[in-house]
């Protein structure tokens, strides 16, 4: 099966980009092979020629990453949810801890992008006829003369 997995900008602020560069490829690997259900269902052994194809002897590092993603995280002082632990043995792989609340942020995402285009469209349809809307030339008036006050006071009552 072929999914996509989105990776947020902010995982490089994260404390997942302090780990070791080992740990940092195989938590970026399970994110791409994640099924819908967040479980990553490979064996270290799988994901070790999955993150280092050819080379010999990657069991060992998934092993020792697999062990940081499913300890606290120690780097972090806030309160986290899992304790700061990304990963979780199951029966048939691993869970990936805060999968479905990434799943509800992209979810949010796309809502909110179907909501700007659909009010640029609004907005296309209906202020675009070259008549002004109520209000605006005496904003527009304000603001040029320097009057930013009037044209909050115009843009509050709008």
């Amino acid at each position: 099966m072929n999914t996509w997995a989105p990776l947020w900008s902010g995982i490089v602020d994260s404390s997942i980009w302090a780990e070791p560069d080992f740990v940092c490829k195989v938590f970026v690997t399970m994110l791409a092979l994640k099924d819908s259900d967040h479980v990553v269902r490979q064996t270290a052994f799988g994901l070790g020629l999955r993150c280092w194809p050819g080379e010999k002897d990657t069991e060992e590092r998934v092993l020792k990453a697999l062990k940081v993603l499913a300890s606290p995280d120690r780097r972090r002082l806030e309160p986290q949810p899992h304790e700061g632990r990304r990963i979780e043995k199951v029966e048939d792989g691993w869970l990936l801890l805060n999968g479905e609340t990434y799943r509800k942020r992209v979810s949010d995402e796309m809502r909110k992008a179907r909501l700007r285009r659909a009010q640029t469209t609004f907005r296309q349809k209906h202020f675009n006829s070259g008549v002004p809307i109520k209000g605006e030339t005496m904003a527009v008036k304000a603001l040029n003369n320097g009057d930013e006050q009037e044209f909050e006071r115009i843009a509050e009552t709008q």
